[in-house]
């Protein structure tokens, strides 16, 4: 199994991009089931704040990263 985090916050990127990459409640369905496409279908975690977006996944990757 891997682990693979992925994320930006207000310390290394501007505003502009993290209101870009913000991810609302409501539409966080389809996000995490894109995850599931790179993954064997493991666990996934999507944490969006005002200061920082972390993709989570655990699981085999299923394409080169």
């Amino acid at each position: 199994m891997e682990i693979i985090v992925v994320g930006l916050n207000h310390k290394t990127t501007p505003i502009e991009w993290r209101e870009r990459l913000h991810f609302p409640p409501d539409i966080l369905d389809s996000p995490l089931d894109k995850l599931a496409h790179y993954t064997d279908g493991g666990e996934r975690v999507i944490l969006s704040t005002c200061n920082r977006v972390e993709l989570h996944v655990a699981g085999a990757a299923t394409v080169p990263m």
